[in-house]
């Protein structure tokens, strides 16, 4: 206890310092690795999200959607359906009803082409005429009616924006008799629909949004483009790719969705009244859209972009952080996850504004690692920890030793009173009765001499007894010692147990007992030094003999399992509890531990028993019930090669 003491207290006061000085390194540490990380923050945002990246991101075809409005606030872009195509008087009146009422194409033919020929707009007369190429195609006149669509095609400019609109039904036309008469320059005619459609969007590097005025004659009306570019992948998904096709076709996917996006934004925004501050920010829709504005060419421009597709924009912001052991995580101003990597469950290390102008009110925050932390604190913190460490650490050795050296004392000291009580108690015992049968003969207190050899012969049994006690006593010394030597060789097990069977078998003749041997034929041969090996059986034979009463039926068998030999002795004795079994094999050890028990025994026979099965590499286990007897199994290692 005073040991104890003289140790425990100042170990609690120097943890106790050692605790408050790794605190207040702590607290130095965290505040330097908050410059450290908010310095960063900055700096790659200035490398990563300048103003020159941010502006290039959002003036690329990388946009979802986009509006345009001119000076006067009024939507140019996209192109909503226009009020009327043709003139309303009744100029096609009697070419229409010659064409489907009447179903008399050459006479409608003709009307067309007078009215063609009469017109005062190019919107009637590319009317007529496309009207005229209709007809031929009923009268089957496939060939004229290609020849003639071109011609007009290619007659007409796109100055008038409804002219345009009747292009575009000429392009389709035209389109299809060339698919259905497999036109050698369908193929042609197919990629210039597609240019045509495309053309009201972006310029041939596709890399500058239109919507200025000098470009505003190619704008058609948003709903047919979106129809002619699909017209255009359903007639392109029927032919033999090639990479211009491939392509023209992934790009007119990604049209229609911009002008679908962008029909969406012009149902919400009819006029510019979003945001006016620069920079980022959220629009008003359904969907999860995040707008730009930009002044081109004195129009104002709307872009839109997509969540997932803004995840690009901060790609090498992102990945410059995570050169940090940190994780990082973006949110607009209304607290919506951007991009990163969300952390469930955990503070963030530093929640600040992200450094850039074109992102008023959004935050980043960062998670630092778990480990992070600590590796920063470890070089000034494992100072403390060392010398702590150390100073506790002799210590406890010393005190360790001294308890070690106590301790082991005190078990000598029980070992010692142990072994003399047992000593006493077993040796008195051999010795009194022989003192008694000798004092007896020699009082001559006997009636014959048969009674006299009766007294000999118990004489006898007795020396037998004490002189097994004391080879007990003598090998338990020498394991203690570990002076034990065996001579381990090859042996048959079958002679071992044959062996001890005849140093049993004149005991167990006596009585109720029946007992008998089994030994596989063929067993395997094993490393043992035989003498031991026997003198363990014979010592599990004789306590089978011992704790078994009444008819007595004791088992010896060796056969072989799993590589080893094993040697059985089975009875039908008292048996053990589980609790004994466990402790059976304990020096000095006894089921029955009463001094009023029947079987004699020190409580070293078991110990001595494991102790040489273990010098033979072996391995002795027991299964045992209480009144339903004890199995006693050896585990030998057979010899390999």
């Amino acid at each position: 206890m005073l040991l104890a003491i003289a140790v425990i207290l100042p170990t609690v006061c120097l943890l106790w310092f050692m605790t408050q000085a790794v605190k207040n390194e702590r607290l130095a540490v965290r505040q330097k690795l908050i410059g450290i990380y908010k310095n960063r923050l900055e700096t790659s945002a200035r490398e990563k999200l300048s103003d020159d990246w941010i502006s290039l991101n959002t003036s690329t075809p990388s946009t979802d959607g986009f509006l345009v409005f001119d000076s006067n606030n009024e939507l140019s872009y996209p192109v909503v359906e226009l009020d009327e195509t043709v003139s309303s008087d009744d100029t096609f009146d009697l070419a229409s009803k010659l064409e489907y009422r009447e179903n008399d194409p050459n006479k409608a033919m003709a009307e067309y082409r007078r009215i063609a020929e009469n017109a005062d707009s190019n919107s009637l007369r590319i009317s007529a005429d496309i009207s005229r190429a209709r007809c031929l195609r009923k009268l089957n006149r496939i060939d004229e009616a290609i020849s003639h669509l071109r011609a007009v095609i290619s007659k007409y400019d796109d100055s008038d924006k409804y002219v345009r609109v009747h292009k575009c039904r000429a392009r389709l036309l035209l389109l299809e008799l060339c698919r259905q008469t497999n036109d050698d320059d369908f193929l042609k005619e197919l990629s210039d629909t597609f240019d045509y459609a495309a053309a009201g969007m972006a310029t041939d590097n596709d890399m500058v949004f239109l919507g200025r005025k000098s470009h505003t004659d190619k704008y058609i009306p948003s709903s047919l483009q979106i129809f002619m570019l699909n017209r255009f992948i359903d007639y392109a998904g029927d032919m033999k790719e090639t990479a211009s096709i491939t392509k023209k076709i992934k790009r007119a996917h990604r049209l229609i969705e911009i002008a679908d996006t962008s029909l969406m934004l012009s149902n919400r925004y009819t006029e510019p009244s979003f945001a006016v501050n620069k920079g980022i920010f959220r629009l008003d829709t359904t969907e999860q859209f995040y707008g730009k504005k930009a002044r081109m060419g004195g129009d104002l421009h709307l872009m839109a972009f997509k969540q997932e597709d803004m995840v690009n924009w901060f790609a090498g912001y992102l990945e410059d952080i995570k050169q940090l052991p940190a994780a990082c995580a973006i949110y607009d101003d209304k607290g919506r996850f951007i991009a990163g990597s969300q952390v469930a469950g955990r503070k963030p290390f530093i929640k600040a504004p992200l450094p850039s102008g074109y992102f008023p009110g959004w935050y980043v925050e960062l998670y630092i690692d778990g480990t992070a932390f600590e590796k920063a604190a470890r070089a000034q913190v494992t100072a403390y920890v060392f010398a702590a460490g150390l100073v506790i650490v002799l210590m406890l050795i010393l005190t360790g030793f001294g308890g070690s050296l106590i301790a082991r004392q005190a078990r000598l000291n029980k070992l010692k009173n142990d072994f003399i009580a047992t000593v006493t108690h077993e040796l008195k015992t051999p010795l009194s009765s022989m003192r008694v049968l000798v004092d007896t003969l020699l009082e001559g207190n006997y009636s014959d001499q048969q009674q006299a050899t009766e007294y000999l012969q118990l004489i006898s049994k007795e020396n037998l007894r004490l002189s097994r006690l004391i080879d007990n006593f003598l090998t338990f010394s020498r394991m203690e010692r570990n002076k034990q030597a065996f001579d381990i060789v090859k042996t048959d097990p079958s002679e071992i147990a044959k062996a001890a069977a005849d140093a049993v078998q004149t005991k167990f003749n006596r009585d109720n007992c029946q007992f008998s041997v089994k030994i596989d034929d063929n067993l395997p041969s094993a490393m043992a030094d035989k003498d031991a090996i026997v003198t363990v059986l014979v010592n599990l034979l004789d306590n089978a003999y011992k704790y078994s009463h009444g008819d007595k039926r004791i088992e010896l068998k060796v056969f072989s399992e799993n590589n080893a030999v094993c040697f059985s002795v089975a009875d039908n004795g008292i048996g053990m509890t589980g609790r004994q079994a466990k402790k059976i094999f304990d020096r000095f050890y006894q089921a029955d531990s009463s001094l009023s028990r029947q079987a004699e025994g020190t409580g070293l026979g078991l110990s001595i028993v494991k102790f040489i099965v273990e010098a033979h590499k072996g391995r002795i286990d027991v299964e045992s019930k209480p009144g339903k007897g004890s199995k006693f199994r050896l585990f030998l290692p057979v010899l390999r090669g």
